[in-house]
């Protein structure tokens, strides 16, 4: 990646500032639909996807469009105001948080991995959604004049697929390097959705399978997952904005806590609200918020989701310092953020955890609101990039001086 020319920091500057001014509007109206998505909640779960109403009022307050470039009329902010508003709405119920965070990442993908002819297709209606799945349970897939043919295909945990107008499927391709993994956007008319997605957390993300048949997709429309991984973007009319010179996986790492961080939030948020109305039985303590123990839980359970927003936060700030020097992240500080990210995922369960426990049998009812926190971010925690022990192994493995795998 080549580093900046000096137009090119003053004009990038200028983006950040008007970034800078505009995030806290976004993140303020992200704020305002928390009480409102709480409430569409029981909705959410019946649906196993997002409401109509709430993906009108997410429309409304453009924050499908923080990734989005402006030069097509998106928000373009920076990592920290995409994390605050991403959050605040994960306060409110993190299915709407994931489904958000996802698709502004996925429009991030389009707007940075593919050539300018893409992003222009993509991008020439307002509010363009996608979504992506960057491994396939199982493909067959032919090099074929112009393009890849897709015989058939299953990809699963196709988080959003149910609002986007495209979709990028990842898939292992034969070529002169060994076998290569390729990421492939496709119409959402060439996507069967399979209704498959029926699970105790994140219901609403309707994160369905879905299946691919006898589709061609032509060149422009493909892209090499390891050009990504090491910076090579093919988005040249992007070259001035650092917002798209960041780390394809930190970045794509890191996104992925942040509905956790507002689901933590969101259950300190309520277990606090629900104090004054709440004893503690079998205990000379009428008043759970005069009790000692309950300022022991809440003392630690709000230390360890504080500290996991500072280290996502932290990681916030190691992708936008590379990106502005226009530098390409070496592989140790990627490993370490998704140590980090994976940490901090562990942090806001745990948090979430220590609050359940001290909402007494109450607790065990299906349509307590916190079950249904301590649920999604349990089921949040689940997914792969983030799970501890294989975050924990990769940074260890390059700690000892072996190579990373994979």
């Amino acid at each position: 990646m080549t580093t900046f020319l000096e137009e090119d920091y003053a004009h990038s500057s200028r983006i950040n500032e008007e970034a800078v001014a505009q995030g806290p509007h976004v993140v303020a109206r992200a704020a305002a639909l928390r009480l409102k998505l709480r409430e569409r909640t029981t909705e959410t779960d019946r649906l196993a996807r997002l409401p109509e109403a709430t993906v009108a009022d997410l429309e409304e307050a453009r924050l499908f469009e923080i990734t989005t470039p402006r030069r097509y009329g998106g928000l373009q902010l920076d990592v920290h105001a995409y994390m605050d508003a991403m959050v605040e709405l994960g306060r409110g119920d993190a299915s709407v948080s994931w489904v958000t965070t996802l698709v502004n990442i996925n429009n991030w993908f389009i707007a940075t991995l593919f050539p300018p002819e893409v992003s222009e297709e993509v991008f020439a209606k307002p509010g363009a959604r996608v979504a992506a799945v960057l491994q396939p349970r199982k493909c067959r897939v032919r090099k074929v004049s112009g393009g890849f043919h897709i015989e058939e295909g299953i990809w699963a945990f196709n988080s959003g697929v149910y609002h986007a107008q495209w979709d990028m499927l990842g898939f292992p391709v034969h070529d002169e390097t060994g076998i290569s993994l390729v990421f492939a956007l496709l119409p959402i008319a060439d996507v069967q959705i399979l209704d498959d997605w029926d699970t105790i957390g994140v219901r609403g993300s309707g994160s369905s399978s879905v299946a691919v048949r006898d589709v061609f997709v032509p060149d422009i429309r493909i892209v090499r997952a390891d050009s990504a991984q090491f910076g090579k973007y093919k988005s040249t009319q992007l070259d001035r904005e650092w917002f798209y010179r960041a780390s394809f996986t930190a970045l794509g790492q890191i996104i992925i806590a942040f509905p956790a961080l507002g689901a933590g939030l969101g259950a300190l948020d309520v277990f606090t609200e629900q104090l004054p109305r709440r004893a503690i039985a079998y205990s000379p303590y009428t008043k759970q918020q005069e009790a000692a123990v309950t300022h022991l839980q809440l003392g630690e359970a709000s230390a360890k989701i504080d500290a996991a927003r500072m280290i996502i936060a932290t990681a916030a700030d190691d992708v936008e310092r590379y990106a502005k020097a226009g530098k390409q992240m070496d592989q140790m500080t990627q490993a370490r953020i998704r140590r980090d990210t994976g940490f901090a995922s562990r942090l806001i369960w745990e948090g979430i955890d220590i609050l359940a426990g001290a909402s007494g049998g109450s607790f065990a009812g299906v349509l307590h609101p916190l079950n249904r926190i301590w649920r999604d971010a349990r089921v949040a925690g689940l997914h792969a990039t983030l799970v501890p022990s294989t975050v924990y192994e990769l940074y260890g493995r390059l700690m000892c001086g072996l190579e990373a795998w994979g």
